[in-house]
Order: structure tokens, then sequence, then C-alpha cells
């Protein structure tokens, strides 16, 4: 499979690839964002395994932080698999593994591979690694292939291909799985802003509130004519909130991002909708979320087609920057 076509291979940005200058599987631009797949590690380390850890730099000083995590969510006749609850058919233990290969062949689960680095269009670099996934236990077996621009550092486009033995998809989900961290409660729609407590006023307890979907003529276009939808936090200042009293379980110590999801304008197909489900007590415990109930799932879904991309992208700017603007 021709990934990146007549690119030709360049060096020049400040690119993070291991065996190139990390020893562990993280990728991505230093400065801008950078994504990991177990055994890599993003800080605070920890999480399950089958999730794509997704950070950037929001710390002191330009100091990393973990942000949220991305699964990878099949779905063969209704039935939903999810990468990081189920268990892998490799070893038997809960969440799938993910590896990378060298130019789509497969290899070592342990080796180091850098991605394939190119130039394409207005000088900009891209870096390409392709993500192979376990198979699920509905049937679906699926990879990734995962592309960051020079140009755009803060966005990573996740492009979905069935394997040759898969059962057929209705869909592949791409969820950013952990709201919580950041305690994210505003929804960036089209001309509005939705608050997570508008939309789940009575939800109590440890388990999920329902999902809640918006088609793609609630969702906002971006000054390119890109599909976007944005989460943030309605706090000024995150950092100063200790969930867990006297220790730093689920603390979030970076400064205010937007998170978003993005559909270029040339790939919108019917039947795009955007996705919220939201938490009232963090995943696993009964330890309610400081300020009430908070996004948790943040995704896009469309029907499967083979190459389907979906972007994800962390920025310091607000979501009017991105062309997210309200309605006066």
């Amino acid at each position: 499979m021709a990934l990146l076509g007549a690119c030709h291979l360049v060096l020049a940005t400040e690119w993070v690839r291991p065996g190139v200058n990390t020893n562990t599987p993280v990728w991505g631009v230093r400065g801008g964002l950078l994504w990991a797949i177990p055994p890599g590690e993003l800080r605070p380390r920890g999480g399950p395994r089958g999730l794509i850890r997704v950070g950037y730099p929001v710390l002191t000083n330009g100091g990393y932080s973990l942000i949220n995590f991305i699964a990878v969510e099949p779905i063969v006749r209704g039935r939903r698999g999810f990468s990081e609850l189920e268990p892998c058919p490799t070893d038997g233990r809960p969440g799938k593994q993910f590896w990378a290969v060298r130019d789509g062949a497969d290899t070592n689960r342990h080796e180091l591979v850098p991605g394939t680095l190119s130039r394409c269009g207005a000088g900009a670099e891209e870096l390409a690694v392709t993500v192979r996934v376990a198979p699920f236990q509905n049937g679906a077996h699926v990879r990734l292939v995962i592309r960051q621009r020079s140009d755009a550092p803060g966005e990573i486009r996740l492009a979905v291909y069935a394997e040759p033995d898969s059962a057929p998809l209705e869909a592949c989900i791409l969820t950013a799985t952990m709201g919580n961290l950041v305690r994210a409660r505003q929804l960036w729609l089209r001309g509005r802003v939705v608050h997570c407590r508008e939309l789940y006023p009575q939800h109590r307890g440890d388990g999920f509130a329902p999902h809640c979907f918006y088609a793609v003529d609630q969702l906002s276009r971006g000054r390119d004519g890109d599909v976007l939808v944005a989460i943030t936090s309605d706090e000024a200042v995150p950092a100063s909130v200790f969930p867990f009293p006297f220790t730093r379980r689920w603390y979030y110590g970076g400064v205010p991002v937007t998170q978003y999801w993005k559909k270029s304008a040339a790939a919108v197909r019917p039947g795009l909708r955007a996705v919220v489900n939201a938490r009232y007590t963090y995943w696993q415990t009964q330890r309610a979320i400081p300020g009430g109930v908070a996004f948790e799932n943040f995704e896009f879904h469309e029907p499967y087609h083979a190459g389907q991309e979906f972007i994800f992208g962390i920025t310091h700017q607000s979501p009017a920057e991105l062309g997210l603007a309200i309605a006066p």
C-alpha cells in the first residue's frame, strides 16, 4: 500500500522517532503533539493497554503531560469491540496489543519502528506509522495508519483499514476516551456551546451517561470547510484542583487546552456524527468528579469505508481561534 505517493525522504523538523532519538514507542513533533502505544508512555504513566496515549506541552517550561487516550472500537453485526477492555488473543490479558510495523509488513512486536518520513507539498514533512491491532472478539481485525505533518504539529490523522481476515465492519470508532482527566464540560458545535450539565443535569452514580449524537449539519465548519467539533474545560486553572486530596491521582497539572476532532472537507460523507457521553465519578472509582458531571468519550461516528480518516488535535488556541465561533 502506497502511503505517501511520490513523496521523498527528508530530515529537517525535530521529530520524535523510536530507534532514532528515543528507545520507546513514542512518535511526534517536539513542541507539538506526541503519541505513544504501550509499552511507550507519556507522563503521568499508567492506564490500560489497548489505548493510544496522546500528550501535549501544557506544563511549566513546555513540559509534556498526557491529555487523552484514543481507543479503537470496531462494530461488527451490531456488536462493538473495545480495545482497552477485551482480552488479547495473544496472551489473554486485558487490552489489545498495538505494535508498529515497517512498510506495512509484520515485524517483531518489540522492534523500534521509526516510521516513514517524507516531504509532501509546500515544504511540509510528514511522518507515517502503520500500527497493527490484535483481533477483536466480534471478528474485527484492523490496522491504523497514523500520520502527522510538520505544518500541523498538534494533529494526528488516523486512517482505518480492515485486515484481509476481518469480519465485515459496520464502523470503526476511534474515541478519545478520557475527557474526565481535564474535566471537559464544554462541547463546541455550530454556533453554540453545550455544557455537560445541560445534557446530563440528573446524572449520578458510577456509570456512563447515555450517548448524545450530533449530525453533521450541527457541527462547525472551519475556515477551509473542514468539519470540526471540540471540547474544553470550564475551569480557568484546572491545575488548582486535586481530585484525590494529598495524591496526584487523576490530577491534571496543565493549562487549559482545546481538544478536537476534524474531518477534511473532501472526506465528509452523509452519516457523519459527533458523539459524547459523560461520567459523574472517575472511572472505576466512587469519587465524584470535582465540579460535577464531565464528558468522558468524545468521537466521530460514520459507516466504515477503507482508509477513512479521522483527525484528532490538541491546541492552546481557543475554539474561536479555530473557527468555532458562537452565534451572536
